[in-house]
């Protein structure tokens, strides 16, 4: 995300393309006057130091984010928890065509989600909703002369030789790029790459095995080279933008060491019965029945009994009049029978109908 944005930056020096976007255009002045706040803070008590206002502005926006990275983190530990029935549910289908079978298919993942209390669009929310704050940052932090007010403030109030110091961290000049001599600046890029790695770790800790889920080698080679394309970035621009990076890598560590530690300390069955008592809730106000005790038992139990509608050796006409009929059987049942939800129920009472046949 980090290349993209710097990548998709202007031939201007310091615009990027999304400054002027509805949203985020409000956000860059709201993050502006949260920065020109810090400064001012800092003012009273005589310290003049831009990489201390980067390292707090940093802290307080990456907590004010806490909620929905938790909420992103325990959907993507629920999420990789079922992939192997969902994968056992596409292996099924797999090679059938007919809208028989997809619509099984589609009916038993739906099932599956229901059981699990997991959303397909419950990880991603929490992200897209992050996305314009994410955004809204790079700008105030790489441009401080256009959105932080109270800059201007201290230029008028200090010395020349005040705001060389103030810009300054351990001779580190932050307005300069460290650039590729050896000098004490290229640390911070170091600490970038080492940062980014280190949380990129963090948050598949704990998570089963990748190399064998859909994308899991993608994953695991974006979060070794993304580090070190953001590392190469950071010597070519001014050092407090890697600042910041580096600042925010070792919020994002810490914060993924406590997540971890309260994600993963509830065992996965706890999870499922919470997950499985919200789902009843939500269907009790939908006027739908609650999910049975089988519904909360191991899906697998489901996978081992195919819909009869996709028993070998029987016709198309067989088929859709197997499947028309466990409609009819269900709609008679549900309170809204052209929800997703009433197709996963009529899939699982079929089942359970064909299984006593």
């Amino acid at each position: 995300m980090h290349f993209l944005l710097l990548a998709a930056e202007t031939t201007t020096k310091t615009s990027f393309f999304y400054e002027n976007w509805p949203i985020i255009k409000q956000l860059i002045w709201l993050f502006g006057k949260f920065m020109s706040g810090i400064m001012y803070v800092l003012d009273q008590m005589n310290v003049y130091s831009i990489a201390l206002c980067i390292v707090i502005f940093t802290i307080v926006t990456k907590l004010l984010l806490t909620p929905l990275t938790v909420k992103q983190q325990k959907s993507t530990r629920m999420t990789n928890y079922i992939q192997p029935e969902l994968q056992e549910i596409q292996k099924k289908y797999r090679g059938r065509t007919d809208q028989a079978s997809q619509q099984a298919m589609l009916a038993e993942q739906q099932a599956l989600q229901e059981k699990y209390g997991v959303s397909m669009f419950a990880g991603c929310l929490p992200m897209l909703i992050q996305m314009p704050i994410l955004f809204s940052l790079y700008p105030v932090i790489y441009n401080m002369d256009k959105y932080v007010d109270y800059l201007a403030v201290l230029k008028q109030k200090l010395s020349d030789d005040q705001m060389t110091k103030m810009f300054t961290l351990f001779t580190i000049d932050l307005e300069a790029a460290p650039g590729w001599k050896i000098s004490l600046a290229l640390l911070i890029p170091i600490l970038v790459v080492v940062t980014q790695y280190l949380s990129s770790k963090l948050m598949t800790m704990g998570q089963p095995n990748r190399d064998n889920m859909p994308g899991g080698n993608s994953m695991k080679i974006m979060n070794t080279v993304m580090p070190l394309m953001l590392g190469v970035m950071a010597v070519n621009f001014p050092a407090f933008l890697g600042l910041y990076w580096v600042t925010q890598s070792a919020v994002m560590a810490i914060q993924q060491l406590i997540i971890n530690k309260i994600i993963y300390k509830k065992p996965i069955e706890e999870v499922i019965k919470e997950n499985m008592e919200k789902a009843n809730a939500k269907r009790k106000k939908r006027g739908l029945p609650e999910l049975s005790e089988k519904a909360s038992m191991s899906t697998r139990n489901i996978r081992t009994t195919a819909p009869a509608a996709n028993k070998p050796g029987m016709s198309a006409q067989q088929k859709e009049e197997a499947v028309q009929k466990a409609k009819d059987y269900y709609s008679s049942r549900s309170a809204n029978p052209n929800s997703l939800a009433a197709k996963a129920r009529m899939v699982q009472d079929y089942n359970d109908r064909n299984k006593k046949n």
